[in-house]
């Protein structure tokens, strides 16, 4: 057997195996459309191997020789390609955010009170297109409840139980100090954040541009001025369960959002209870209007993930398909670092989550300057207003999101390839297209169903 042909056969084992891996985790994830064409091409390949392994020596040396030449380049094509580069860009530094401002706050007002007249008599430019939104039923209201009670009353009742700790934020701290290095304390945050759930934590400064700068909402008084003077910001995040994010627009939606905001409201609490018990000050912030500083940043200097396109944090382990959480203290902790994963690049190539947006309020474009920071601008009363009409917080962009896929050795693989070539991000924006469509059908079932 000539090295044309042991060469050429490896090749064709390395694809073969490739697609027959591809195919049975897109079965095992429901994925029908990805699961019969990468069937068909472990089906292909295979039979062109057995082809080629029949036909005279003269030409099946070429041939094997030819698919082993041709695997080369496209390897040296994958290595010898740019590592994407693009990284999150400042000019100067960020104004404070008003909370007052945030569009979860302004739909809190109601109209005829003294907050409401208070908002709007300074704020004008958004009375028109509050009021138009207003006309439209709020997410788990009624009309929206007769189309499926049994999911929208699952949600209703996390979100309630999240209000009932809103108050469960703070706390009488310790008198006594237990003294750890802060290398000691990150490593037992990190192993505690862990132990209660959260896969994905880590630590950064926190700078005060985002900490908001007056209440908007929430048990505490309205416009009063937030104080939030701690040094470190202890950030996780928690994964959305792929079967339920994959019914976007529909009501498990909302269902797995309130379900890790509820957990991720546990892990706060406690967490934070357990920093005060050690003798330093600290404050969970929470779900249910109880934030008092502005996440996805912070999860970026934290090296969660990067900001993506559809202006969510996309992490490194579980793409946008996670609900974040968040502490701030003085307890002496050591900084990690924000993280290159190269999304900037893949997101300026991609466009996925704008072409299926369906308040089509996800930029196709480039870049813009928001509040010093150059970023995709998400048209965030256009997504409120379909989330009115959904009944739900949609998170189609995060099912379609390339980077949303399981978590496991398959996708692992991919998202690994990505982050060091720029050609291998070309090649997997046309794969998920081809696989997954470039509108991809969404899930029919929820693991809730009856």
């Amino acid at each position: 057997m000539s090295i044309w042909v042991v060469t050429g056969e490896v090749s064709f084992i390395v694809l073969i195996l490739f697609f027959l891996l591809f195919s049975i985790y897109s079965l095992l994830e429901k994925e029908k459309r990805a699961f019969l064409r990468s069937l068909v091409l472990f089906l292909l390949i295979a039979a062109i191997d057995i082809f080629f392994i029949l036909i005279s020596i003269p030409l099946k040396n070429y041939l094997f020789g030819t698919v082993f030449v041709l695997s080369v380049v496209i390897l040296l094509i994958l290595i010898c390609s740019p590592s994407p580069k693009q990284a999150m860009k400042f000019i100067g530094k960020p104004r404070k955010i008003d909370e007052r401002d945030v569009i979860f706050a302004r739909f809190d007002y109601r109209e005829g009170t003294k907050i409401f007249k208070d908002y709007y008599e300074r704020r004008p430019e958004y009375k028109k297109i509050d009021d138009d939104i207003r006309k439209i039923p709020d997410i788990l209201s009624a009309p929206h409840m007769k189309k499926n009670p049994l999911h929208y009353s699952l949600a209703n009742a996390e979100f309630n139980f999240l209000e009932n700790q809103l108050t469960q934020v703070g706390g009488e701290i310790s008198p006594e100090k237990v003294e750890l290095s802060s290398s000691e304390n990150s490593q037992m945050i990190k192993n505690i954040i862990k132990y209660l759930g959260s896969e994905l934590c880590g630590i950064c400064a926190l700078k005060q541009e985002y900490v908001y700068s007056y209440v908007g909402r929430g048990p505490e008084p309205y416009s009063k001025k937030i104080e939030v003077n701690h040094k470190y910001a202890i950030v996780f995040a928690l994964e959305m369960e792929f079967e339920m994010v994959a019914m976007a627009p529909e009501a498990p939606v909302i269902v797995e959002t309130g379900k890790k905001y509820v957990e991720a409201a546990k892990i706060s609490i406690i967490a934070a209870d357990f920093i005060r018990h050690l003798g330093y000050s600290a404050r969970a912030h929470i779900a249910g209007s109880n934030y008092q500083a502005i996440l996805p940043p912070l999860g970026w200097k934290a090296g969660l993930g990067e900001l993506g396109r559809m202006s969510i944090l996309i992490t490194r382990k579980f793409g946008p398909r996670a609900r974040l959480g968040l502490i701030t203290t003085d307890l002496p902790l050591t900084l990690d670092k924000p993280v290159k994963l190269g999304i900037q690049d893949f997101c300026q190539k991609c466009q996925k989550c704008a072409r299926n947006c369906p308040a089509q309020a996800i930029p196709y474009g480039e870049k813009v300057e928001e509040n010093g920071v150059f970023k995709w601008v998400l048209n965030r009363e256009e997504c409120y207003r379909f989330w009115r009409k959904a009944g739900t917080d949609c998170a189609v962009c995060i099912f379609v999101c390339p980077y949303s896929k399981p978590d496991n050795l398959f996708h692992n693989l991919i998202r690994k390839i990505t982050s060091k070539s720029s050609f291998a991000q070309s090649l997997s924006v046309w794969g998920d297209d081809f696989f997954y469509g470039r509108i991809p059908i969404r899930h029919k079932k929820s693991p809730l169903d009856i």
